[in-house]
């Protein structure tokens, strides 16, 4: 796992391009060094690399700096030992240590015959090299041993050191071999490593010449005279290009896999890491309230073992914190989809009104294998799927240990992380600008095209898939484009009944047989191993995922931004001593819902039962009023020249003073999208809370019905499965009022 891994210490030694250095001091932005030329520097970590192994020489695993390590490793084994021998004896001959360095001693270093400050002469010290280097090969029985050598050889690599550094004591013959680039100087091959990595997608690229000029410049400010051969310096810029990537993208690519993991996550039970993102949809909706074509986005959630899309939702643009926490709503939630013949149903929640808990163990009860409240005799291994298109198809419901998220500020929000909080669940987000780490998701989102497709209004993925004709001619009435409420239920089936059930490429057994895996079966094989699945299911589930808000509540009511709230079932609560809820003061906890701001709920503290309150003037809207909405109503305010009070004449004056008469009027297009986005998260909370109050409802008839009736006996099915079926379930809520009279 950890063969790539490299240790940098102080006082350890790291290769550069005249052989070993000393590391002086570690801090996180890069290494301090010194060379065996006494020159000290400062290197940043994305410039070091890892060296190849070298016998005789450096041991594997030793640092270097990249552009070094890149031409260095290009050599074979025995190239690398031979410049690595002669880097030694020039080494020994000229600083008395082997490494050439006091810190990196060899036992008996260092050698009087090559200390400098025991025989100044140059030539001298060569000599005594020379003597025992014959000695050593003529006295050497492995056969092995390099040689005859004299002064002169000695001399001359001390000399190729000095002016080429190790790449120098590198064997012209065999090098050639070895060596794509060999005419190229040390220097202009340095200068545009550095010019190519500057390129990591967050700069344009230009083309070759210009790089090419901006290597020359940095040459000339570094001093450097020599001639470099046009042709192979084309070369070699084009190949370094070539593997930093031509566009910005494949260079952004290149630069998230230095970084990246080199294993898969080691999700292993269903639930363990639920994946959250975020899409732009890539398909027009027609919005009843604009009366023409519009974007909006797509959110969902998907569990990292096994695929599987537990959730998904169709938002407007853009998707905001209460998005996200209803689709942890829906996450929690098992949903069953029916089809029989051509009809196809849409998700239904088929969790309530009872408590479900899934069940892999034995036991003597429940011998038709409900699944209700009880313990399944047999081994409830399988999801209720039907084995074909026709009958029932099964989206279970997790409750996560982790969500895995970017930083997307829906997600970092303090609304979201307060709701995993309240439910124990970790959010363990991806590295900032890395979005490989959320690979899985990014990677479905391409998926996604498959049934995006299929729909019309698609205008692909960028500006050159997109046709000229997109969303200008498609109106709801002509059935051209679907609404947002549509894509979504449109959405749903193509992941039960498509994605659920097409081989997945990332999906494999551990023995590495080839078997062609579904998402759905991956989640049965590792319900058989993680044996129980906690999911808590109750009618009123959803108002765990709203945010509180404080107030206390008066004689009228509750006053909360600005609005006030009243209801009876605020009786025996209107004077409630301090400390009763809270210790600082006599405010009661109150859920808030930010998309439908007419009304708000609290669990009563005698009954536990949910309670809405409306607001005081809620019969006088018909608009949708959120809080978006609100917010802009009074940022205009703040905004106004003459504040919140204004005089009966004011529209005239202004007409007066600006136009002399009054031509015509237009409304903003920014309010009118306001009030597109606004329309369709109202219609989702209508949807969403109606669900849960039908929910509440039928649970107390069935509470009432059990208190006077045997309970029915659960109704059996065949095969080895678990149910998640309740009584009265699945059930489907009323579809709400669109608004454009379809």
């Amino acid at each position: 796992m950890y063969e790539n891994k490299v240790d940098v210490v102080a006082g350890g030694a790291l290769m550069t391009e005249d052989g070993y250095a000393v590391v002086l001091h570690v801090d996180r932005a890069g290494v301090e060094l010194r060379d065996s030329r006494h020159r000290v520097s400062f290197v940043e970590w994305p410039d070091l690399g890892r060296l190849a192994p070298i016998e005789g020489g450096a041991p594997a695993g030793v640092a270097a700096l990249r552009s070094f390590a890149e031409e260095w490793n290009r050599f074979n084994a025995e190239t690398a030992a031979e410049a690595m021998f002669r880097l030694g004896i020039v080494n020994e001959t000229l600083t008395a240590f082997r490494f050439g360095h006091p810190e990196l001693a060899l036992p008996g270093e260092p050698s009087p015959l090559f200390d400098p400050a025991l025989e100044p002469s140059l030539a001298e010290r060569a000599r005594r090299m020379a003597e025992r280097l014959s000695h050593e090969a003529a006295t050497s029985r492995s056969g092995t041993s390099r040689g005859p050598y004299s002064t002169r050889t000695v001399q001359l690599w001390v000399e190729r050191w000095t002016k080429d550094g190790l790449l120098g004591l590198v064997d012209g013959r065999r090098a050639k071999r070895f060596e794509l680039f060999a005419t190229l100087p040390l220097k202009f091959r340095q200068a545009a490593h550095k010019e190519v990595a500057a390129f990591d997608g967050d700069v344009s690229t230009v083309n070759l010449r210009e790089i090419q000029r901006r290597i020359k410049v940095r040459l000339k400010d570094d001093g450097f005279t020599g001639s470099v051969p046009q042709r192979a310096a084309g070369r070699f810029v084009a190949h370094l290009m070539r593997s930093r990537g031509t566009t910005t993208r494949a260079q952004k690519s290149n630069k998230a896999r230095q970084v990246a993991g080199r294993e898969s996550y080691a999700a292993l039970v269903p639930g363990q890491v639920v994946a959250i993102d975020v899409t732009r949809s890539d398909v027009l909706v027609w919005c009843p309230v604009r009366g023409g074509a519009c974007s909006v986005e797509i959110i969902s959630a998907m569990d990292v073992a096994s695929r599987m899309i537990l959730a998904l939702r169709v938002v407007p643009l853009s998707a905001d914190a209460r998005d996200a926490a209803l689709l942890m709503y829906d996450v929690m939630r098992p949903f069953s989809q029916l089809v029989e013949g051509t009809t196809v149903s849409d998700w239904a929640w088929a969790g309530v009104p009872q408590e479900i808990e899934f069940y892999s163990d034995t036991a003597d009860a429940d011998p038709d294998c409900s699944g209700v409240e009880v313990v399944c005799p047999r081994s409830c291994r399988r999801v209720r799927t039907a084995p074909g298109l026709q009958g029932e198809h099964t989206i279970p419901g997790v409750r996560p240990s982790a969500v895995r998220a970017d930083h997307g500020s829906i997600f970092v929000s303090q609304v979201f992380r307060e709701l995993l909080a309240r439910f124990g669940t970790d959010l363990p987000l991806s590295r900032t600008r890395r979005p490989i780490d959320n690979g899985i998701l990014e990677r479905y989102h391409e998926t996604l095209q498959r049934g995006l497709q299929q729909l019309p209004g698609y205008k692909g993925r960028d500006t050159s898939e997109c046709g000229r004709t997109v969303g200008r001619d498609g109106s709801k009435r002509d059935g051209a484009l679907l609404t947002a409420p549509e894509l979504e239920r449109f959405l749903r089936r193509w992941i039960a009944l498509d994605y659920h059930r097409s081989p997945h490429d990332g999906l494999h057994l551990s023995t590495g047989e080839p078997v062609d895996l579904r998402p759905i079966d991956m989640f049965d094989a590792l319900l058989s191993i993680s044996g129980r699945l906690h999911v808590p299911q109750r009618p009123d589930l959803i108002y765990d995922f709203l945010p509180v808000r404080w107030g206390t509540v008066g004689s009228t009511g509750v006053e909360l931004s600005g609005l006030t709230y009243d209801s009876p079932e605020f009786d025996g609560l209107r004077a409630v001593p301090v400390g009763t809820f809270r210790a600082q003061d006599a405010a009661m906890p109150f859920l808030y819902d930010p998309h439908d701001v007419t009304r708000i709920w609290f669990r009563h503290p005698a009954t536990s039962a949910i309670v809405q309150v409306p607001w005081r003037k809620a019969h006088l809207t018909k608009a949708p009023l959120t809080e978006s909405l609100l917010q802009h109503v009074r940022g205009e305010v703040r905004r106004r020249q003459r504040g919140p009070r204004l005089p009966v004449t004011v529209a005239e004056d202004e007409i007066i003073a600006e136009l002399g008469n009054l031509l015509d009027g237009i409304i903003p297009k920014d309010w009118r999208k306001r009030i597109s986005a606004a329309r369709q998260r109202y219609d989702t909370s209508r949807r969403d809370h109606t669900e849960a109050e039908v929910a509440m409802t039928v649970a107390e008839i069935v509470a009432e019905q059990r208190k006077t009736e045997p309970a029915p006996a659960p109704a059996p099915h065949g095969g080895d499965t678990f149910s998640i079926w309740a009584d009265s379930w699945p059930f489907t809520p009323p579809e709400p009022d669109r608004g454009d009279g379809a």
